[in-house]
């Protein structure tokens, strides 16, 4: 974990890019904390009551930093981006004011898969092959043809359109800049 004054000098970092790429002239209190059970790179818990704002806190997530700690100024635009949007009281999902701020400050889009085992499944109907980090505990179906089959008037979640588990691998740290869509530029 990175230590309290550098996390903090980050997190300035961060909600100063944010600010100019939003016009914010202030910032409300926001909390950043290290959360280990989080298994992604970070989130933003907004607290908002109808159209106000409240609160927020943003929660990053130590594991994954300790694989890419390059990544954690991205990360913390990304999850600021969030929160000066809701704010200002706009939209503060994935949308595209999102993706023109988050360009604009330099943010991540999207984080890496932390390591470690994935299931392939393979799509009976498509043949496509999906990872998964989780063994699925009963049937699971692939979602394009599920879609294909309702529109055709078929039993969609028949049996025999099931995936089928084909093995598991193994997913190392990737190299920086070869996720896909890593940077919004």
């Amino acid at each position: 974990m990175l230590a309290p004054q550098a996390l903090a000098l980050e997190t300035d970092r961060a909600f100063e890019a944010v600010g100019r790429a939003l016009f914010l002239p202030s910032w409300p209190d926001v909390p950043v904390r290290w959360n280990r059970r989080l298994r992604r790179a970070g989130r933003a818990v907004i607290d908002m009551r109808g159209p106000r704002f409240v609160s927020a806190v943003i929660e990053l997530s130590p594991t994954y930093f300790e694989v890419y700690p390059e990544d954690l100024p991205g990360i913390l635009i990304h999850e600021a981006i969030h929160v000066g949007l809701a704010v200002q009281g706009r939209p503060f999902g994935h949308g595209p004011e999102f993706h023109r701020a988050c360009r604009e400050a330099g943010g991540l889009l999207h984080s890496r898969w932390l390591p470690g085992r994935v299931f392939r499944y393979r799509c009976p109907v498509c043949e496509t092959t999906l990872e998964r980090r989780r063994r699925t505990s009963d049937s699971r179906w692939c979602a394009d043809c599920v879609g294909r089959a309702e529109a055709e008037g078929l039993d969609a979640f028949a049996p025999e359109r099931a995936l089928v588990l084909v093995g598991t691998a193994y997913r190392g740290p990737e190299r920086a800049g070869t996720a896909s869509e890593p940077v919004c530029d």
